[in-house]
């Protein structure tokens, strides 16, 4: 590679660096909010469920 190539990448990598040490991010949710966001993106629990098995045989202790 030619060396302006692996510079221009250096400067490149060194400022994008600086872009995300300076960014402060902080979202805090408590926990209501985090069930209902997940709540909308499909999430439930397992005992919300309602298991019909219709191919289930019973099974009886007098066989």
């Amino acid at each position: 590679m030619d060396r302006k190539v692996l510079f221009g990448i250096g400067i490149g990598i060194i400022i994008g660096t600086l872009f995300m040490i300076s960014y402060k991010f902080s979202m805090t949710l408590n926990q209501e909010e985090i069930e209902n966001k997940a709540r909308n993106l499909g999430m439930d629990y397992p005992s919300e469920f309602k298991v019909i098995n219709k191919d289930k045989k019973e099974v009886n202790g007098n066989d």
